[in-house]
């Protein structure tokens, strides 16, 4: 029987090897025969890297490469043209794995997004990009890049996105994106560009939808032709030191709706900031606007915009009216007050807010959330109250945020739920609890359920870094780790007991016919020995018969052998005058 389990055992362990499997420092979505493969576990070296190529199978659409972010160390990769077997791959991604330089030999037919974002990649030429004719998304993004030659994109006639952001390129070359018609964004963030070899690009890409010129000490936007791309929709210029609103150079675009602003010097808001534009999300958040006491706020600050969000986070805010946003009261749907000085919840925030759907008060230093809560809180849907130091949720949660269905509470002091918090939380749809202290003891079981149920959005939720706090045996690892360690211990566990039982089975029966065989040899061996007996006694009485003649088997037939009952030592005499001497 133990050969048969062994056999069956080993037939699985060939059988799983045959198959294409999960790489062990990966994680693996099996959707038919197409997989999405997201490599965060661990740090990755070369070896490994092709390992994890040569495990996948060639029906591979996703592949995700990335260093754990809660650890030290960083992947350190070079490109390896065994990439080139995934004919059917559409995203990938090498992020922050130290990969010096693109082959000249990719041929990728499929692919749509190459994100290789934080690499060591100093030169791009046009023939790393000649076998990706249905590249959409390319994001070169915090390299080392400098210098990019006339020409290098020819090939990427289908490409949508482009960033280039925190690299260092401080001269463009002439006509760099002519002939890329499809191109609608553009990302040159951190770049020491100058503004009139921004504005000859313009001329190439009059089509662009969303342009972002962050941190690029731009100290006025005044010379840029903004007028060239008349049909933009979204505009950073975040972390110029801006002191206003540029108001007269938004003029120029009307379809403009997403502005953003922050990280300027901007200190109040004038009548008519934003008119003739479409501006329905604006970023002020990291601006000086509660520098100065009372409203930064003109009453026609917002007139004539159709604005829905507002971002006034990390403003120096003490105090803050609903009332101050004037034109804006009525149709906001969005606000976000994070980072500011408020450490309780007050009804001026929020009190003339008639359509607030989103509300976000992060980093406040807020302790609890009370058992009564503003009026405006009932309408919420969207509630941000990460950063704070929170360790429980009242008891009447459900009542306080009856529609909410996204809930951050992350980066609290939450170490474990009660059963009525994870009755209210197993009813929205996003929860983001990670950065959170959690203890993984038996408690632990019930946020484990919930954030299973919620897998497949495990990347959005951040849930690698839902980790445990305590007890110390388990210090830093994922929860959700702990339940998979858990089950593979189990079935680790099992499998030795049934073996366990298996070899005490044939234990006990080999022990059985020991003991079986040890009896039949010790009955025949007893009558020999008391024979012999016998025959040396000194005793002379005669009225006992002769002794029975010693067992010999060569004598017996097989069927005799085993009819005859086992002899039986004959009785000791009975003491006679002989044996008293008389």
């Amino acid at each position: 029987m133990f050969c048969y389990v062994f056999f069956l055992w080993s037939f699985f362990v060939t059988s799983s090897f045959a198959l294409p499997s999960c790489p062990s420092l990966c994680e693996c979505d099996k959707k038919d025969s197409s997989w999405n493969v997201y490599c965060r576990k661990a740090v990755i070296n070369d070896t490994v890297y092709a390992e994890v190529l040569n495990q996948l199978p060639l029906t591979l659409r996703s592949l995700h490469i990335q260093p754990p972010t809660n650890r030290g160390g960083s992947n350190k990769l070079r490109w390896n043209d065994n990439i080139n077997r995934f004919a059917q791959l559409r995203v990938l991604r090498l992020i922050n794995c130290q990969i010096p330089a693109m082959s000249r030999s990719i041929r990728l037919p499929s692919l749509e997004v190459l994100d290789l974002r934080s690499n060591n990649i100093e030169h791009a030429t046009m023939s790393n990009f000649g076998g990706m004719p249905k590249l959409r998304v390319l994001d070169l993004s915090s390299n080392h890049l400098n210098i990019l030659p006339t020409g290098v994109f020819t090939y990427l006639r289908q490409l949508r996105s482009l960033s280039l952001s925190n690299n260092t390129i401080s001269d463009l070359s002439t006509n760099l994106l002519r002939g890329l018609n499809s191109l609608r964004v553009l990302r040159l963030d951190r770049n020491p560009i100058p503004i009139e070899q921004i504005n000859d690009l313009f001329t190439d890409i009059s089509q662009l939808d969303e342009l972002y010129l962050n941190h690029c000490n731009l100290s006025s936007i005044s010379l840029l032709a903004l007028d060239r791309i008349p049909q933009l929709r979204q505009l950073g210029i975040g972390g110029n030191d801006l002191k206003h609103v540029p108001s007269k150079e938004m003029r120029s675009l009307s379809q403009l709706s997403v502005l953003d602003l922050s990280y300027n010097s901007i200190q109040e808001i004038p009548a008519c900031a934003l008119c003739n534009t479409n501006v329905s999300k604006l970023d002020l958040s990291n601006n000086l606007l509660g520098i100065a006491k009372g409203s930064q706020f003109n009453e026609d600050a917002f007139r004539n915009i159709p604005l829905r969000h507002l971002d006034l986070s990390f403003n120096h805010l003490d105090e803050f009216d609903s009332k101050w946003l004037g034109w804006a009261q009525e149709e906001l749907t969005s606000i976000a007050l994070s980072g500011n000085l408020m450490k309780h919840f007050d009804e001026v925030w929020t009190h003339s807010l008639k359509s607030l759907v989103h509300l976000e008060m992060a980093y406040n230093h807020i302790k609890y959330i009370p058992v009564q809560l503003p009026t405006r809180y009932y309408h919420l849907t969207s509630f941000n109250i990460s950063g704070n130091e929170l360790s429980y949720l009242p008891d009447n949660i459900n009542n306080l945020l009856p529609n909410v269905k996204a809930l951050d509470i992350s980066t609290n002091r939450f170490h474990t739920f009660s059963h009525t918090d994870l009755a209210f939380l197993n009813n929205l749809d996003q929860v983001y609890v990670d950065g959170n202290p959690w203890d993984c003891s038996c408690a632990i079981q019930g946020l484990q359920v919930h954030m299973r149920d919620r897998y497949a959005m495990r990347h959005i939720l951040n849930y690698e870094n839902v980790r445990c706090a305590t007890p110390s045996l388990v210090e830093g690892h994922s929860v959700l780790a702990i339940t998979d360690m858990l089950i593979l211990l189990a079935g680790v566990l099992l499998f030795a007991a049934f073996l366990l039982m298996i070899l005490g089975c044939i234990y006990l029966l080999r022990e059985r016919q020991y003991k079986g065989s040890y009896v039949t040899r010790e009955h025949s061996r007893t009558p020999l020995t008391m024979a012999n007996t016998h025959s040396c006694s000194s005793s002379t009485n005669d009225t006992h018969g002769p002794l029975s003649p010693p067992f010999d088997p060569f004598l017996v037939s097989t069927e005799t052998f085993k009819a005859t009952p086992p002899l039986i030592p004959p009785i000791s005499p009975k003491p006679g005058s002989s044996y008293f001497g008389i």
